[in-house]
């Protein structure tokens, strides 16, 4: 007797190994199998429960049984498909700009998040929806359209599984944008002309001092006569790192030791743009910081 006849149009053999496995993988409900057949780019499965299962009192209830069993084997080869074959689908047709590289690791980290998703226990109202949606097929449909339904049944599944790759995604494309102009700063840093040997960087609660190994303060006259003339919308930080480029020294110590809070990626940031040109002073006896901070500020 057949129950079912399941078509496939992409990866078939995937959809069958995980439906087969699905089957075999009960001991309830004995006697199903699986025929393939070809007909065109589309592969249909059917299922069939075995004529002996048939003999053994097999009623109505027996076949709601068999047909909630199906229900939910489909249910879980839908879940390992999208998890395996249509994520990674969603990312080269949605972000075809990426290289084979980046696609892969928004799909490792993609797949992921979706396996935490699956394995949370929220997830069983969300399975228990999909193998609804399935018996609710079955009862008025004998050919089972598997990319179909995923399509026109399951949007909402769909719709989360889109919203992990685009969280995902726009997360990387953020870091990558981060770095690339991390790297173009420290190009810079190493094609420009260093015009200081040493320079130390006080942090103040309105500025960074920049000053040089006889404790004078390094002026910025081009940016003062700019502050003077036009609103410029810069932080402080922008503007030490503006001016630590410009002045590419050759050696950089940052004093974190005063009772300034200085946010932690701007350290990160002066760490990547200046390597191994840059140390931190967590503690000194430098006399100058308190007169300069003062004089500065005012």
């Amino acid at each position: 007797m057949q129950i079912l006849s399941l078509g496939v149009a992409d990866d078939p053999v995937f959809v069958y190994e995980s439906l087969k496995r699905q089957l075999d993988r009960n001991e309830n409900v004995k006697g199903l199998f699986i025929e393939p057949n070809q007909c065109g780019s589309i592969t249909f499965y059917g299922i069939f429960l075995s004529d002996d299962e048939l003999k053994k009192n097999f009623d109505l209830n027996a076949y709601e049984r068999v047909k909630y069993f199906i229900a939910d084997a489909i249910a879980n080869v839908i879940i390992e498909y999208t998890r395996e074959k249509f994520l990674f689908k969603l990312i080269k047709q949605d972000y075809y700009f990426l290289d084979e590289i980046e696609a892969k690791k928004i799909f490792q980290e993609s797949q992921k998040r979706l396996n935490e998703l699956t394995h949370s226990q929220s997830f069983s109202k969300v399975k228990f929806e999909i193998i609804k949606k399935v018996l609710d097929y079955l009862d008025s449909n004998f050919e089972f359209n598997f990319e179909g339904f995923l399509t026109f049944r399951l949007k909402e599944y769909i719709k989360t599984i889109q919203s992990i790759v685009e969280d995902v995604t726009n997360k990387y494309l953020l870091e990558r944008e981060y770095f690339q102009f991390i790297n173009l700063l420290r190009y810079f840093t190493d094609v420009q002309e260093s015009k200081i040997e040493y320079v130390d960087v006080i942090p103040t609660t309105k500025m960074y001092l920049i000053i040089d190994k006889e404790g004078n303060e390094i002026k910025d006259e081009f940016y003062d006569i700019l502050s003077r003339n036009f609103k410029l919308n810069l932080s402080k930080e922008d503007i030490l790192l503006s001016r630590l480029i410009s002045l590419s020294p050759q050696n950089i110590v940052f004093h974190n030791h005063h009772d300034v809070t200085i946010p932690s990626d701007v350290l990160e940031i002066l760490s990547l743009v200046f390597d191994k040109k840059l140390q931190f002073c967590s503690s000194c006896k430098k006399k100058y910081v308190d007169s300069f901070s003062s004089k500065s500020e005012d």
